[in-house]
């Protein structure tokens, strides 16, 4: 029994320290578990990314998908549309030029009327072919209605000056003051007023009176 313990003791004596501390550090490393470095791959963002990459190389080559060719679409439309009602608004402002050149002015129409209502009226003037002239100023004509209105008139005067407060297109408004002098059981009986005359131009571009409104003073 001692013959070999004293044997193992010579075998550890004879053994090299270096083994005994390389065995040993392998144990420690044994016993040391280091984790690899965790790799989070985002696979929806993977996909997301690889989507851009194909959608930028078709947009490089020409090629847009259906929702872009869509939104172009739309913005090219509005555009069109837009540029469109330009046109025709700019066009409308065109033809009330040109309409209004080839009108004469509402104001020498009603002064026209007037002349003749004065001419029918006055001592000596041809009551009945004035009274027809002066209907004729109107867009519907009724020349037994002017005769009339006029019958008992001894006089007309024109207080103060046709002048046109609106106008647009084929349409206008003429304001004048007068007096009308009727003879009423042998005596003259004056009524100033404020007349508007409501214009329409006819096909011929003669303006024409479409009504009145009267303001008795």
């Amino acid at each position: 029994m001692f013959a070999r313990k004293k044997v193992f003791l010579i075998l550890l004596a004879i053994i090299p320290s270096s083994i005994f501390l390389n065995s040993c550090d392998k144990k420690d490393e044994q016993q040391t578990f280091v984790p690899p470095y965790p790799q989070m791959v985002d696979k929806e963002k993977e996909q997301k990314e690889r989507e851009e990459f194909e959608r930028l190389k078709r947009l490089r080559d020409g090629i847009t998908d259906s929702a872009s060719i869509s939104d172009t679409t739309t913005i090219v439309n509005d555009s069109v549309k837009a540029a469109q009602e330009q046109l025709k608004k700019k066009n409308l402002v065109q033809k009330e030029k040109e309409l209004n050149k080839r009108l004469d002015n509402p104001k020498d129409a009603i002064t026209d009327y007037l002349e003749y209502l004065k001419r029918g009226t006055s001592e000596g003037g041809n009551f009945e072919k004035n009274m027809t002239k002066a209907s004729q100023q109107w867009a519907s004509s009724n020349v037994d209605r002017f005769k009339s209105n006029y019958k008992n008139t001894k006089k007309i005067v024109v207080v103060e000056e046709p002048r046109v407060i609106s106008q647009s297109g084929n349409s206008a408004t003429v304001e004048v003051k007068i007096l009308k002098v009727d003879v009423i059981n042998n005596a003259d009986q004056n009524l100033e007023m404020t007349v508007k005359y409501n214009l329409v131009a006819d096909s011929k571009g003669k303006w024409k009176i479409k009504d009145n409104v009267v303001e008795k003073k």
